[in-house]
């Protein structure tokens, strides 16, 4: 549905502040997708996306620097999502033995099997990108990496 009737807007005074209202409303729509997917699993977006990163490294640590800047949403609080990982057993935490200033993060087993159960229902979330061929998520991804320059 074009963003026009989405949002009951008759027109925009150009097409960058066309494109502008729309990666808005779709962040929004994606994010509606996103967050019962996640919750339903027992998690945010924010916390797969710890460990997703924890896992890109493993079975090495990660420290906080690293995850905070790695994040899709930099905004997020890195220490309480990793104290909440902590509590539900997914990863651990410890101080470096080289820099005792540094904070090593750590994949756990059990966070390793939530991951190959998010995995295994992903299929489900992408399903709302079936009306994009491959080569159209290709050429929107590209785009989307150029416009941020």
């Amino acid at each position: 549905m074009r963003i026009e009737d989405e949002i009951h807007q008759k027109e925009f005074k150009n097409d960058y502040r066309r494109l502008m209202a729309n990666l808005l409303f779709t962040n929004n729509w994606l994010n509606q997708q996103m967050t019962p997917f996640f919750k339903e699993l027992g998690l945010t977006l924010q916390q797969h996306n710890v460990l997703a990163i924890l896992r890109g490294q493993h079975p090495n640590p990660v420290c906080f620097g690293d995850i905070q800047n790695r994040m899709v949403d930099r905004n997020s609080n890195v220490t309480r999502l990793i104290d909440k990982l902590i509590e539900k057993g997914y990863v651990t935490r410890d101080i470096c033995q080289s820099n005792r200033r540094m904070i090593e993060v750590r994949l756990t087993e059990k966070g390793t099997e939530k991951l190959q159960e998010v995995d295994a229902k992903f299929p489900q979330l992408f399903a709302s990108f079936e009306n994009l061929t491959t080569e159209e998520a290709v050429l929107a991804s590209n785009l989307l990496d150029k416009l941020r320059g």
